[in-house]
């Protein structure tokens, strides 16, 4: 069972749920990285049929006539739809970049002191 301190009240479900542009979905995937409802991809991730699992971006099951994707978490595996799966790891990747280069920055400050 996923940690439930990433999933969202059922009243906020309904508008992931009904994002339909690929925007929409990745805004709400940096919303939900940002402020730690959604963990950041880190781990190799096995694909396969759709086992009627709900996926962790969308909430929506994953049907067997989805790919479902299978990524290992802190303990736990998440499922997500493979078109959920590959925003969700390009704002992962993104957002460690951007945290890299933070921490660059403040480290070339910190040395020029």
């Amino acid at each position: 069972m996923p940690d439930e301190s990433i999933l969202l009240r059922p009243e906020q479900a309904a508008s992931v749920t009904s994002a339909s542009s690929d925007d929409e979905r990745r805004r709400q995937i940096r919303a939900r990285l940002s402020d730690g409802r959604l963990g950041s991809v880190e781990s190799v991730s096995k694909s396969h049929r759709g086992t009627g699992q709900p996926c962790i971006v969308c909430y929506r099951p994953i049907e067997p006539t989805d790919v479902e994707r299978e990524v290992a978490g802190s303990g736990v595996f998440f499922h997500t739809h493979e078109t959920c799966y590959k925003p969700w790891r390009e704002e992962s990747v993104a957002r460690r970049a951007a945290t890299a280069r933070a921490l660059g920055r403040e480290i070339a400050r910190r040395s020029s002191l």
